[in-house]
Order: C-alpha cells, then sequence, then structure tokens
C-alpha cells in the first residue's frame, strides 16, 4: 500500500538521505513536512525547504507560522518559496481569535493546508516566555475557523488528544476539517476510533501520520494496520487513511 505521512518532522540528525530510504522502506511515497518555531534546532523553515528541493516528489512543505507575532504576509512568502501548507502551534490566544482571522484568509486565497497542533503540548523552555496554553488549541476552535473559511483546508493533529471526541464531532459536522492519528497518544486515540467511528467520525476524514523520527515510521505504520481492521476499517478506507485522504489535500 503507497502510504501518505500527513505529519512529520525534518529528522533530527539532518540526515535527508537516510530520511528517504526510511520512507522508501516503509511504503512512504509522499510526507507533509513540517516547521518549528526557534529553539527547536534542525527543524526550522530553512530546513524544511531544502528538504521539498532536495527531494520534490517526497516532501510537501508547510511552513511554521507564529500567529500573532509574525507579520501576515510571512504566507505570501511561503507561498512564493514553494510551501504547500502552514504549519501552527503554541499561540498566545485561542485558534479562533479574530486577530489570526487575516493569517487564514491568506492561506484560504493561495489553496494552501493549514495544519493545527490540536490537543496537549509537550513542554519546551520556551513555554513561559511564550505563554504556552494546550487550551488555546482545542478541537473546537477549529469549527470557528471552518464556518469562516469553507475553502480553506484544515488538518488538526493527534486528534486533539485528549479531546479527541471533541475532535470526532468536529471533523463530523465541518466538511473541510481532518484530523491526523499521528503522535504518542496512539492507543488513546484508537480506544475513541473504537467508541466513534462510523458515528461521528468518517474514515474519510482521517489522515494517517507519524509525528515520529524514521527510526519510528515502521512502528507507528504496523500499530494503525494492525488496530484499523480489528475495529471495523475495511481495505477500502484502509487505504483512504493511509493514503487517498491526504493525496486529496496536497
Amino acid at each position: 500500500m503507497r502510504i501518505v505521512d500527513a505529519h512529520v518532522h525534518p529528522p533530527a540528525d539532518g540526515d535527508f538521505k537516510k530520511f528517504a530510504e526510511a520512507c522508501e522502506k516503509a511504503g512512504i511515497v509522499k510526507c507533509f513536512m513540517c516547521g518549528l518555531p526557534e529553539g527547536f534546532k534542525g527543524a526550522g523553515n530553512d530546513v524544511v525547504k531544502r528538504a521539498f528541493k532536495e527531494y520534490p516528489d517526497l516532501v510537501k512543505g508547510f511552513g511554521y507560522v507564529d500567529l500573532g507575532r509574525d507579520p501576515v504576509d510571512v504566507v505570501d512568502d511561503l507561498y512564493a518559496d514553494g510551501f504547500v501548507g502552514v504549519k501552527l502551534i503554541d499561540p498566545p490566544k485561542p485558534y479562533d481569535h479574530d486577530d489570526y482571522f487575516p493569517y487564514y484568509e491568506r492561506v484560504e486565497k493561495y489553496g494552501m493546508v493549514a495544519l493545527f497542533h490540536t490537543g496537549i503540548v509537550a513542554r519546551t523552555p520556551m513555554d513561559k516566555a511564550r505563554r504556552v496554553s494546550s487550551r488555546n488549541m482545542r478541537p473546537a476552535y477549529l469549527e470557528t475557523i471552518a464556518r469562516s473559511f469553507p475553502r480553506l483546508k484544515i488538518i488538526g493533529a493527534h486528534l486533539g488528544h485528549p479531546w479527541c471526541e471533541e475532535a470526532a464531532v468536529v471533523s463530523y459536522h465541518n466538511p473541510n476539517v481532518y484530523f491526523d492519528i499521528s503522535g504518542g497518544h496512539t492507543f488513546y486515540i484508537a480506544l475513541t476510533l473504537h467508541r466513534r467511528l462510523f458515528y461521528d467520525i468518517k474514515p474519510s476524514k482521517l489522515l494517517f501520520g507519524t509525528d515520529s523520527q524514521p527510526g519510528e515510521f515502521q512502528r507507528y505504520i504496523h500499530f494503525w494496520m494492525t488496530v484499523l481492521p480489528q475495529i471495523g476499517v475495511s481495505d477500502e478506507d484502509l487505504e483512504r487513511i493511509f493514503y487517498k485522504n491526504a493525496e486529496t489535500l496536497v
């Protein structure tokens, strides 16, 4: 099966050749590589740009945008540089604050994808200075954005863990909102899917992702390839989750 990894970051060792080899071994034919804020060494937008310039068929670039701190025209610059999406995380205000609407307008205008971190976020030394709060990244805030920008393609990361059921309902009622199932909370996400899949979240709205380093790609693929059929996902829907849904976005 061909696989699109809809949520990955640059490899920590900076070795893109080894990254590409790991993707090939795992069956990953395309990935959405996301930049991260300053402080995440080797994971900035410049590194992502180098990756998709060197491997244009494999890597699709999602440039980090610092909501409320970067000028709005950073979106113009990213689009001009060849990025196909933006990565949003750690906003000082909730995602649906009016101050951020000009960013979303630009992203929608260019037909780019907006990938929002949703749910609990990892701790970093920058948290105090940036006033980081996971509650600003609840999945429910994506609904306001989806209703205001119906042509904006939206991905919420990690099924909004721990607000996974909230994420499920947001996805169900908003045709332009998808969620990836990436990250380290796979068991909790799987439990939510077991309860809600086919009721208020559809296989057509889920995206496979790893949010991990190349050495972990196959482990995450194996987990979901094993679990999803056990909770009733057909082979056809499995292909949607692992490949077709993401392929339609980028």
